[in-house]
């Protein structure tokens, strides 16, 4: 490779392993939500199909009914995210393309940080509903959830800290009852994302079996189990309740429920820059964004922080 210039099969490969990195360890939620190719730039929209009714025939040459279905529309805005570093020597440019290489590691841990922070705050904040998106609907107005003390809320009613608690069982067994009231498909996958201390208190519940316990310990390792017929998985990045931050917000949600717009994989580029000593610059880059397609689909749960 010259001194002055890295080729574009050097950079393709950078690129690639960048892509490949934050699949595999970057991103926690990008393959546990629904992905959508999406227009860079432009705003998306997903239709909503209501509920289709059905009405008894009373006579034999009866007019055929005509039962509208309600049609609604959610709109996701995909936002541009780059990140960058600047090399000194040859050396490490010619150890960008190692799966192990530093920085290839860091760029694509940050990438996908940033993609877990969208999904997580279209998840459980405001969805761009209506013809063009203007109007906002929060996740309490269109789902049910779970209190910090375990009780459940209704639909319109934002969820409280109460007096909280951890995880326990009975809040396991009630968000699968919420999905269960929602009519939600069983053969849909469902996941939920808590914190790492909450993993250790599933551990502590009594009533789980020692079958149970071993499915537990495999979600601590960070092993694919279901339990209680969610994906259970930690993550760093929830987000805490907005009194006084003392609980983690979890949420469950099947898999159609959210969707993430990629309007183009990561890209990454690697140039001299004339302005910082000749140095290389590798850049990464990526545009996504996330949405909330159906309230009934994603529940919130509250969970004390230990």
């Amino acid at each position: 490779m010259p001194d002055s210039t890295v080729s574009v099969a050097f950079a393709e490969q950078y690129s690639a392993l960048i892509y490949n990195l934050a699949q595999q360890q970057g991103s926690k939620f990008r393959n546990r939500v629904r992905n959508e190719p999406v227009v860079k730039n432009k705003n998306a929209f997903f239709e909503r199909l209501g509920l289709a009714e059905v009405q008894q025939i009373t006579s034999r040459h009866g007019d055929t009914p005509l039962n509208e279905i309600e049609h609604t529309r959610r709109m996701l805005t995909p936002t541009d995210y780059n990140t960058a570093e600047l090399l000194d020597t040859q050396d490490k440019i010619k150890m960008l393309i190692d799966p192990t290489n530093a920085y290839a590691v860091a760029q694509s841990n940050a990438l996908g940080r940033k993609m877990d922070d969208i999904v997580i705050a279209a998840a459980i904040g405001n969805a761009a509903t209506g013809v063009t998106g203007a109007t906002p609907i929060a996740l309490y107005v269109e789902s049910t959830g779970i209190n910090g003390d375990g009780t459940k809320t209704e639909k319109g009613t934002a969820i409280t800290n109460g007096v909280e608690v951890v995880i326990t069982l009975e809040k396991i067994l009630l968000m699968t009852q919420l999905f269960n009231e929602e009519d939600v498909d069983v053969n849909i996958p469902k996941h939920w994302a808590v914190s790492p201390a909450t993993i250790k208190e599933m551990l502590d519940i009594d009533k789980i079996s020692s079958a149970d316990y071993n499915t537990v310990r495999a979600i601590q390792q960070g092993l694919p189990e279901t339990y209680a017929g969610f994906m259970f998985f930690f993550t760093t990045r929830l987000l805490t309740d907005g009194t006084d931050g003392t609980s983690w917000r979890s949420f469950a949600w099947a898999e159609d429920g959210i969707v993430l717009g990629l309007p183009e994989d990561i890209t990454a580029r690697i140039t001299e820059r004339a302005d910082k000593n000749y140095s290389t610059q590798v850049y990464a880059e990526m545009s996504l964004g996330a949405v909330r397609i159906e309230g009934d689909k994603v529940h919130e749960c509250w969970n004390l922080k230990s």
